[in-house]
């Protein structure tokens, strides 16, 4: 990356709430299409339209986010452990923002602001501090569709005091999904060489390393650590790998792919580590909803046509 692209770059970051909006208050949503989870709260989205943070005792419903009445398009959201921060990346009328959206204030904070189209995944840290997200390294001037989507960049940032780092990794097309390993140290991500499909690599968030481990996308590391689960390329088939590559086996045979019937959005673990959750999409804006047992391979329906899970985290840390 050349320094005029990189010194533009910056110029357009806005760091640290540079970007405030109030946004609807949540209200207690009935019958959209979601299911809890005992001591848990689990994460639902509608792109375009809606999230909601699900909990056995209530749903909250962060309805119609909006930006001068432009609908937002999620960028498969992540919420924090505590339960009080959701991140994630929206289309605005004429530039993409990520940002963290606070529960408890209905706030929008815009972190990062680049050319429409250019923003990606966005994944908080385990321990709620930092967010990981992907956003393109674009060219002037800042607010016309991104001319060249696939160069992205994988960046850091830090809630507390707005510093964000940007990885070396990889070194082109980033997106699908990212995961924090349980320590924090690496993140698993999903990226396009120039020639080739997608691939799973494992990054180290201090000197921005990155060892592939595997040929697929939509990586989702579990929270004991041990395994990683990933999407084939025709979104067809879940599988798990060990971070360091090896043992890698099918969890999940869906013998469809593509569209419909695709498994999309990546897999969602279990907090204890041992199911996984998998979004089949059956129509438009519409998701069965699976959960896998990863040691024995069982199946049971959460939901029929309703929406896409995104995350599920302990209730118990709020």
């Amino acid at each position: 990356m050349n320094d005029l692209v990189s010194s533009h770059l910056c110029k357009r970051m806005r760091v640290a709430c540079a970007a405030f909006m109030l946004l609807p208050i949540p209200t207690l949503a009935q019958g959209n299409g979601t299911f809890t989870e005992p001591n848990s709260a689990l994460l639902f989205g509608k792109f375009g339209s809606s999230l909601y943070v699900v909990t056995p005792a209530k749903t909250i419903e962060l309805a119609n986010v909006t930006e001068g009445g432009i609908p937002a398009v999620f960028r498969v959201p992540s919420i924090a452990r505590t339960l009080d921060h959701i991140a994630w990346s929206v289309e605005r009328a004429d530039h993409t923002e990520t940002g963290v959206y606070t529960v408890n204030d209905q706030s929008w904070n815009s972190f990062a602001d680049v050319c429409y189209g250019g923003g990606g995944p966005a994944a908080f840290s385990p321990d709620g501090t930092k967010v990981a997200f992907v956003s393109v390294m674009q060219s002037a001037p800042a607010h016309d569709v991104c001319p060249t989507p696939e160069q992205t960049v994988l960046q850091i940032f830090e809630l507390a005091t707005g510093k964000i780092t940007k990885l070396s990794c990889c070194g082109w097309a980033l997106h699908g999904r990212l995961s924090w390993s349980p320590d924090g140290k690496q993140i698993a991500v999903e990226y396009t060489p120039r020639i080739g499909l997608g691939q799973i690599a494992i990054v180290e968030t201090d000197t921005g390393k990155a060892k592939t481990i595997a040929d697929g996308g939509y990586p989702s590391w579990s929270p004991k650590g041990d395994w990683i689960a990933y999407l084939d390329m025709h979104l067809a088939m879940c599988f798990v790998i060990h971070p360091d590559g090896t043992g890698m086996k099918i969890v999940r045979d869906g013998e469809h792919g593509i569209r419909y019937h695709a498994w999309l959005y990546g897999a969602v673990w279990s907090p204890d580590g041992r199911n996984l959750l998998l979004n089949e999409e059956t129509g438009p804006d519409r998701f069965n909803v699976e959960v896998v047992d990863v040691a024995t391979g069982r199946t049971a329906t959460k939901s029929k046509n309703g929406l896409a899970v995104f995350d599920w985290v302990p209730e118990a840390n709020h």
